[in-house]
């Protein structure tokens, strides 16, 4: 009876379970927060790509157009050129060639304006280590041409 006393309050070793619960955690947060970085640079480095085709787009205007009728209001663009502008930035940008598997999806030009839509692949690095392929990001940006 006496061991049996002595051995509950034996608390020796009962600190184990709570330094190995508060590793695991540690090292799942470090593991979530470090492919949420990389998701978000991702996203941000794209998103900037897609805004800067989409203003380069933008100033593919119709020379044509605006030296017949001048340049009030919002200015024509020529829908040839400014794809050809987008096109040609996207491929000129050094994060595009950075960015896996980059990809302008589609662009669309109106009148006055350029909308540009782009995918990338992010390869976060403990969740493509899991599931061995990477998250696609999406970014979309427009752009108007106006002289006011």
């Amino acid at each position: 009876m006496a061991s049996t006393r002595r051995d509950l309050r034996d608390d020796r070793g009962s600190v184990l379970p709570l330094v190995i619960g508060v590793v695991v955690l540690v090292i799942a947060l470090v593991t979530v927060v470090t492919d949420v970085s990389v998701l978000w640079l991702q996203r941000r480095s794209l998103q900037a790509t897609v805004d800067g085709a989409a203003l380069a787009g933008a100033q593919a205007v119709d020379l044509p157009t605006v030296y017949v009728g001048g340049a009030n209001g919002d200015l024509r663009l020529s829908p040839s050129a400014a794809r050809a502008a987008v096109r040609s930035y996207a491929a000129a940008v050094p994060s595009s060639r950075r960015l896996t598997a980059f990809r302008v999806a589609r662009v669309t030009v109106t009148a006055a304006t350029v909308t540009v839509r782009a995918t990338a692949v992010a390869r976060p690095p403990f969740l493509t280590w899991v599931t061995g392929s990477g998250v696609t990001v999406v970014a979309e940006a427009s752009a108007r041409t106006t002289t006011g």
